[in-house]
């Protein structure tokens, strides 16, 4: 097993492996695919905009990860599912960190689905390639909302920003939650804020923590538990 697989979590999504990643990300091996939710490019432009002080240098550091991941990964894509931006994508100084990224991973396919916040995606002209609202790709639809797929398929989505508090550790945490035919990412930026999904149903919860994946709640189990 690759070294970057050991703070990580393997599991089986539909009978096919994936590995979930304590970077907030997800790598499907069968597609050499790397898979986020929510980046929010541009979000620290919008608060600023409206007059509120929050540190400048947050895309540059999600950036930075997302690199990593890549490098780390070897991903041969990235799919996006959804909210890439948040907010205007011209006259913005996190437009040019995005386009020297995109240059540094020229060779790298870069794809994303429509969230909520993609209002100016289409226009932007980022490098990025339009996946629509919904895509279907072997037992796998890749969407921004979590809804469950009414033909059976898995459903990978964002938008909800889960987090969820782990024993132990101080304060609230970015989470995969787990659920029977719809399994819902993490918010990759680190800018945002979060949804405890604690006792919401069924699921599984698997931690974000300082880039560990960390299993933390299980129903079958009705505990929390770490491996």
């Amino acid at each position: 097993m690759l070294a970057w697989r050991d703070k990580a979590v393997t599991l089986a999504l539909a009978g096919e492996t994936v590995v979930l990643l304590g970077q907030r990300a997800l790598y499907w091996p069968a597609r050499e695919r790397l898979v986020i939710a929510d980046l929010h490019l541009g979000k620290g432009h919008v608060f600023r905009r409206s007059g509120i002080a929050v540190p400048r240098g947050a895309t540059e550091d999600d950036l930075q990860r997302l690199g990593s991941l890549v490098a780390m990964t070897g991903a041969g894509s990235l799919w996006i599912v959804g909210d890439v931006l948040h907010g205007p994508a011209s006259g913005v100084g996190w437009r040019d960190s995005w386009m020297r990224w995109r240059r540094a991973h020229a060779t790298l396919r870069v794809a994303a689905l429509v969230g909520n916040h993609d209002r100016a995606l289409s226009r932007a002209d980022l490098h990025i390639e339009a996946l629509g609202e919904a895509a279907a790709d072997g037992p796998f639809v890749f969407q921004h909302m979590p809804d469950r797929d009414t033909e059976g398929r898995h459903v990978i989505a964002g938008h909800v920003h889960p987090q969820a508090r782990v024993p132990g550790v101080p304060r609230s945490w970015p989470v995969f939650w787990l659920r029977p035919g719809l399994s819902v990412l993490p918010a990759f930026s680190a800018f945002t804020g979060g949804y405890d999904v604690r006792g919401l149903g069924d699921g599984q919860l698997i931690a974000c923590v300082d880039d560990e994946a960390i299993p933390i709640y299980s129903p079958e189990r009705t505990r929390f538990m770490r491996t």
